[in-house]
């Protein structure tokens, strides 16, 4: 989808800040645009939670998530950055993972310098491989797109100042964009002012390091992609473990305090219209 690929490069290139949120399947990311955000970044927490159920702990494969998000890149219009985590192998396997996730149809890649199998680092605190492994990584990876218009964000999860240092080596070895989790608000702030190149920043809610800023506010700092990973998907949660609690102790529906999107509305915003027409033109008696 060398369009969105193109849209993506052109709000890099016009833009102070790309506003970025977070989906983890088809819904999620049709909800985003349709509230007239630019683009998409991939959660793997969020597609650990939808399709296995599970934490995030590197237990999906290349093919679960490739489709995930073939699936998620063909929903939508919009650019998706797709999160290619490790590569899922050494410099031959990211060959063949960011070739996939160019066919899958995203717009832009993550890949982190974490050892195999990766892992939030909210479950477990993540080690990292060599500086040179992650360069290797980089060089395969740029080798192996064929449209140079797919971006590379490379994200170290090494300790802050190592992650500094690594941030320069990999922007050096052709990673157009890099990402540093900050720990606290004051690396939030000194990040940009150290590193010579463009950033990503994935911020998570309630953790303090915001300390009160937004998505502007980041972008003023610096950081050129802003993103919420993972906040979609606890809204999600919650919004379902209310309705499930209520049905439960009422045994109906009715009444129930929370949002609702009345049926109707709901196969609106999904397509349904769409699916009617085709079904005249091509001569079907149904839907």
């Amino acid at each position: 989808m060398k369009d969105t690929r193109l849209k993506l490069r052109k709000l890099l290139s016009t833009k102070k800040y790309v506003f970025a949120p977070g989906a983890y399947d088809c819904l999620s990311a049709k909800v985003i645009e349709s509230t007239g955000f630019e683009a998409i970044t991939m959660s793997h927490t969020g597609k650990h939670g939808v399709i296995l159920g599970q934490p995030d702990t590197g237990l999906l494969d290349i093919n679960e998530v490739t489709t995930n998000l073939k699936n998620v890149c063909h929903a939508v219009n919009i650019p998706v950055i797709g999160d290619a985590e490790g590569g899922f192998g050494n410099a031959l396997n990211v060959v063949r993972t960011i070739r996939q996730f160019e066919q899958a149809g995203c717009a832009g890649v993550f890949l982190k310098d974490q050892q195999q199998p990766t892992t939030c680092s909210y479950v477990r605190k993540p080690e990292v491989i060599t500086a040179r492994e992650m360069v290797g990584k980089i060089h395969a990876a740029l080798d192996a797109r064929t449209d140079e218009d797919m971006i590379l964000i490379a994200r170290t999860d090494a300790p802050y100042e190592e992650a500094l240092e690594r941030a320069e080596m990999y922007l050096e070895a052709g990673a157009d964009m890099v990402k540093i989790a900050p720990k606290t608000h004051e690396q939030l702030v000194e990040i940009p002012k150290k590193v010579n190149g463009q950033l990503h920043l994935g911020m998570l809610p309630h953790t303090g390091i915001a300390d009160g800023l937004n998505a502007k506010d980041f972008g003023d700092l610096g950081y050129k992609i802003v993103s919420y990973p993972v906040s979609c998907l606890l809204a999600h949660t919650a919004a379902i473990m209310d309705y499930f609690r209520y049905l439960k102790e009422h045994d109906t529906d009715e009444g129930f305090p929370g949002n609702f999107i009345e049926f109707n509305d709901y196969l609106d915003f999904i397509g349904v219209e769409e699916i009617k027409k085709a079904s005249l033109k091509y001569g079907l008696d149904k839907v």
